[in-house]
C-alpha cells in the first residue's frame, strides 16, 4: 500500500520534471515586453517600413522613454533586457563589441 506522503512526493517530482523553468528557457526581456508593452505595440510597430529605431541605442532610447511614460520604473538591466529582446526578435542590428 502506498502512503500519502510517498504519493505526494511522486506527484510533486513529476510536476517539477514536466515543466522545468531554467535560465535557458526564461527570457526576462520578452516577459517584460509582453506584460507591459505588447498591448499597445504589437509586432507591426517593429516591422513597419519607416522604423524610428535605426540602431540598438535607438531601441534602448525608445524602451527607456516609454518605460518612463508608462511609470514602469525599470532598472537599467530591465531596459537592457527588453532592448536585447526587441533587437533579437525584430531588428537584428549588429552588436558592437
Amino acid at each position: 500500500m502506498v502512503n500519502a506522503s510517498s504519493l505526494y512526493a511522486v506527484v510533486i517530482s513529476g510536476l517539477v520534471m514536466a515543466a522545468p523553468v531554467t535560465a535557458e528557457t526564461f527570457d526576462r526581456g520578452q516577459a517584460l515586453y509582453e506584460n507591459h508593452c505588447e498591448a499597445c505595440h504589437d509586432t507591426g510597430a517593429h516591422l513597419r517600413g519607416e522604423r524610428r529605431a535605426t540602431s540598438i541605442s535607438d531601441i534602448r532610447k525608445w524602451v527607456t522613454t516609454w518605460g518612463f511614460h508608462a511609470g514602469l520604473g525599470w532598472s537599467d538591466e530591465e531596459v537592457d533586457d527588453v532592448t536585447d529582446f526587441l533587437n533579437r526578435r525584430f531588428y537584428q542590428f549588429t552588436v558592437q563589441p
